[in-house]
């Protein structure tokens, strides 16, 4: 056979073999997808999709929108408890390393939460019931929550561990509020109680009570949308390199 005979064979086994080398090299793990609808008074409604495997949760914002308005994604190290928030406009990483919150409330905080009657012909979700529950704090409806308890408890418990480390930094700036603007609902849920909203089960609706007005309106919510377990690439819980702001 001839020299250039050979190397053509050669060539065409190679690219013959190179799509199933790459191939080979994708990672992947199994993961718990959760779509979110996010409303906030003001701004409005925002897809949100929370992406959790044993090691990692990662949140994007505006996920349906194209790549080219992409501003990042926050990803957790579940092992670490570390947050990184990732911005791709300004090259950075903003990190927050998990602080005990140590300092006691700047007010007494008295938490209850009351069951309320769920439609008899709501849907089962995997086979469970929904539950439904106001919270109140010193005697303030603070929240509203449909629940499934026992669904998906490793997401709840990411759900809880994220919370907890955010808790911790906002313990830490508290020091700079002044006394007259602190609020019994806000210390709470994200502070001295950020778990509150989860100890019922699955949030499949979280609906946070505004405080400021009268008829008591949501002020920020999140609805479940859907949610599925499969593999995905481990690339999405690589974080890029930039340059890294150490928020604590």
């Amino acid at each position: 056979m001839k020299k250039t005979q050979k190397q053509f064979i050669f060539c065409l086994l190679f690219s013959l073999c190179l799509p199933l080398m790459s191939y080979a090299q994708v990672e992947t793990v199994s993961a718990t997808i959760l779509n979110f609808s996010d409303y906030v008074k003001g701004p409005g409604t925002n897809p949100v999709t929370l992406t959790i495997t044993d090691r990692y949760l990662r949140i994007d914002d505006n996920i349906n929108k194209d790549i080219e308005t992409d501003n990042g994604f926050v990803l957790y190290d579940r092992q670490e408890s570390v947050i990184y928030s990732v911005s791709s406009d300004e090259q950075q990483t903003v990190t927050i390393k998990m602080l005990p919150v140590t300092i006691p409330s700047p007010m007494e905080l008295k938490l209850h939460s009351v069951k309320q009657a769920v439609d008899k012909e709501a849907p089962l979700i995997d086979g469970k019931e929904t539950k439904k529950y106001q919270i109140f704090v010193n005697d303030k409806l603070c929240s509203e929550t449909v629940t499934v308890p026992g669904l998906m408890p490793d997401a709840v418990q990411a759900m809880g561990e994220f919370q907890q480390v955010l808790a911790g930094q906002q313990a830490e700036t508290l020091r700079y509020i002044p006394a007259d603007l602190h609020e019994a609902c806000d210390l709470a849920r994200h502070t001295f109680y950020p778990k509150s909203h989860l100890e019922n089960g699955f949030p499949l609706i979280v609906q946070e009570i505004d405080q400021s007005k009268k008829d008591k309106s949501v002020q920020r919510s999140r609805a479940l949308l859907n949610y599925k377990k499969q593999d995905v690439s481990a690339e999405l819980f690589v974080l890029p390199d930039y340059s890294i702001i150490p928020l604590n």
